[in-house]
Formats: C-alpha cells, sequence, structure tokens
C-alpha cells in the first residue's frame, strides 16, 4: 500500500469516528438530553477538523479569523444589523443598507458578503440582505457591545505582542504596568486607559453584563441554602454578603432575586467611577449598598458572611492577588466567613477554548492569566487560606472557588 494511500485511509478513519460521535450526541440531544447540545457543538467541531486538510485548516485561521472581527465591527459602526431588521426584517439591498451612515454601497456590499459568511447575516438573493437569529442579536446595543469592546481594546494589543515578547526575549509577562498593554499604547493600565475611553468603558461593562445573561450563574453550582442562608447572623457586619470589584451591581441583583430569603446586607465595592454608574443603574433600589473601596487597601466590612469576587483576581499576578486577599483574609471570621471566587479553573490537558482565549486576553491587557486548580490552591495557600470546595458547570465556562481560612 502506497504512502498516499495509507494517509486517505487513516484520514477517512478519522472522519468516520469523528462523524460516529456526532451522530451519537444528535440522537441524545433529540431523545431528551438538552445537556448533549454543549457536546454535539463540540463533536461538531472535531468532524471539521477531521474533515479539513491540514492546510485547509491553517487557511482559515490565518485568513477567515483575523477578518472577522474587523468586519463585524464595521458592520455595527455601519449599522447593518440594526437597519436589516427595519420593516420587519424585509430583504434590503446594500443601497438601503448604505443609507443611513452615507456609506459606500460598494463598501456595504463587501462588508455584508463577509458578516453572511460568518453567519451574522443571510442573502435572501444577488444583493439583498435579510436577518437570521445572530442578526437579531447583533442589533442590539448590549449584543454589539461585545464587538466594540474586544476590537477596540484588544487588536492593538495582539497586533504589537509578539514584538513585545521578542524585545523581553520571550518573558512571561506578569508586570500589570510593564506588559503588552503599555508596549501598544505608551500609557498606564488598561483600567486608567477605559476611563479616558468613555464608549469603550461603556461598551465593556454592558457586554459583561450581557454575558453572564448566557452562562452559568455561580448560583446554579454552589450550594447557596447551606453554605450561606443557614447560619447566618443577621446583625451588622457578620450579615453582608460582599460583591467586591461587582462592577454596575448586577451580580448582587441576581443574588438579591434569586436568594430572596438571604436577609442580610448586600454590598456593593468598587471605585468611584464605577459606584457612580452603578448608582445612576440601580436607581432607587435601596437594598444594595454602595461602597467606593480599593481593593489593595484594609476590607472596611469585617467578618462577613462572604466576600465574593468574579474574575477580579485573573486581571492581576500573584504576588498582587497576595496583597488582595491579605486584606480578606485578615477580615475574616474564622469558621464563618468565606471568599467565594468566581473564575476559570484551567484543565491542564486540552483546556477550553474559551479558557485558552481568555488567558491570552489577560496577557496582553493585564500581563497576568487564568489558573489551573494546582496554581489556584498554590496561590490561596501561600496567604494562608484552603479551598474548601471548587464548583463547576459546563465545559468553558467560569467555576466557583470557595476559600476558608
Amino acid at each position: 500500500m502506497s504512502s498516499h494511500t495509507s494517509d486517505h485511509a487513516s484520514h477517512m478513519e478519522r472522519i468516520a469516528q469523528a462523524l460516529g460521535k456526532v451522530t451519537a450526541e444528535s440522537d441524545n440531544f433529540m431523545s431528551g438530553d438538552l445537556e448533549a447540545r454543549h457536546r454535539l457543538v463540540s463533536r461538531a467541531g472535531e468532524l471539521v477538523s477531521a474533515a479539513e486538510t491540514p492546510f485547509e485548516s491553517l487557511l482559515w485561521n490565518i485568513w477567515a479569523l483575523p477578518t472577522r472581527i474587523v468586519a463585524a465591527r464595521i458592520a455595527v459602526d455601519l449599522k447593518i444589523f440594526e437597519t436589516v431588521m427595519c420593516d420587519g426584517g424585509r430583504p434590503k439591498s446594500t443601497e438601503e443598507l448604505a443609507t443611513p451612515t452615507g456609506a459606500s454601497p460598494t463598501l456595504v456590499k463587501r462588508i455584508a458578503k463577509a458578516c453572511v459568511s460568518m453567519n451574522m447575516l443571510d442573502e435572501h438573493g444577488p444583493g439583498l440582505y435579510v436577518p437570521n437569529d445572530l442578526t437579531k442579536l447583533m442589533s442590539k446595543p448590549e449584543y454589539a457591545a461585545g464587538v466594540i469592546f474586544n476590537f477596540d481594546m484588544n487588536q492593538s494589543l495582539f497586533s504589537h505582542m509578539p514584538a513585545y515578547l521578542r524585545n523581553t526575549k520571550f518573558q512571561n509577562p506578569d508586570d500589570p504596568l510593564n506588559g503588552p498593554f503599555q508596549y501598544a499604547n505608551q500609557s498606564g493600565s488598561m483600567f486608567t486607559w477605559l476611563a479616558d475611553h468613555p464608549e469603550v468603558f461603556h461598551a465593556f461593562h454592558l457586554y459583561l453584563r450581557t454575558l453572564r445573561t448566557y452562562r452559568p450563574s455561580w448560583m446554579d453550582m454552589y450550594p447557596v441554602q447551606k453554605h450561606l442562608v443557614e447560619g447566618l447572623n443577621v446583625d451588622g457586619d457578620a450579615s453582608a454578603f460582599v460583591d467586591i470589584g461587582g462592577s454596575t451591581g448586577q451580580m448582587l441583583e441576581e443574588f438579591r432575586d434569586r436568594v430572596p430569603e438571604y436577609k442580610g446586607r448586600l454590598v456593593l465595592q468598587d471605585t468611584s467611577d464605577v459606584i457612580s454608574a452603578a448608582a445612576a443603574g440601580l436607581g432607587n433600589d435601596t437594598r444594595i449598598e454602595l461602597q467606593v473601596h480599593d481593593f489593595f487597601a484594609p476590607q472596611p466590612i469585617k467578618g462577613a458572611r462572604a466576600y465574593f469576587m468574579h474574575f477580579i483576581l485573573h486581571d492581576w499576578p500573584d504576588d498582587r492577588c497576595r496583597e488582595i486577599l491579605g486584606h480578606l483574609r485578615d477580615a475574616m471570621e474564622p469558621g464563618y466567613s468565606k471568599i467565594l471566587i468566581g473564575e476559570c479553573i484551567v484543565a491542564d490537558q486540552k483546556a477550553a477554548w474559551q479558557h485558552v482565549a481568555l488567558d491570552l486576553f489577560m496577557m496582553a491587557q493585564v500581563s497576568s492569566h487564568e489558573r489551573t486548580e494546582g496554581e489556584w490552591r498554590t496561590l490561596l495557600e501561600s496567604c494562608g487560606l484552603k479551598i474548601a470546595g471548587i464548583y463547576t458547570k459546563g465545559e468553558g465556562n467560569e467555576g466557583l472557588i470557595e476559600v476558608v481560612v
């Protein structure tokens, strides 16, 4: 048997195996196993990988992926998604799509065709466009915000990161004030940059709020009743559930609504700019207390029931995390207080693409990283803390780490 024939047989076998997995998960899903849908998506990706030749895979990565985010960002500026949704989503020409911005119809056609190629838009006929389910999402500001933030923040960072790493002789970035972000922007931290770019700042918080809507809540993983409600001391600081760096309060709003039997204080802590935005968004909601606080300073609420941090520690290298955690350790009441950390727990092998992508985002933005379970244990134990439990739900989602003194 020639090597070519052998390679072809091996290729066919890989395709057959991948196709079998797709069929099995399809049957599971059609039989009522709703969790099988996530596995089906993963298996379908494996089938594409098996069916493609290595060269086809290479072209996809170097041609398609870099152009998709830029086309989506331009489409948002051109108002393509919201325009195509008008008048009940009737088919629209490129001239009609160009009208709201006065753009060149030729340019609009090129961007619209790129959007069709990535399933953000459908074609009804030559030069006629109609919406699909993804278009409906992208026409809404809260979903377009994800494109705005991820392009405006990250694309310049990624384009400069190879040169930055060459200049450092490929050392791992771990200085939040001297990393890929500073190299690309010639400025301070990502957080000060966001404050100076209000459109991106707004998109960032809108994007985070929307992202949480579609991912499992930590309350779907963690035994809230047993570990927080039962045994709650309802007096003063001991009753508090403190959301540290909690943005504009969306997590506390969810907690308030889903756990009405929690009778303690709900405290949102963040920087002054964010707390001002939270105050505007929460309006007359008196259930949630707003407090300006720098988590690198001593924690003012002592002996709280829980100190919650969602995607805070992944913004910082280990030495800065120890400062944050040290202040919480000092404030905790042993045997009562808990730290709840909502973060990714990266697999040691074949890590989920979502976790790997976030890891490179953290490298570019803040010279930090996502952590494996072993890295979490090492970090927390170095602060005199211990993991009491790790709770997860679904591949690629964040988990919930319960920490005690």
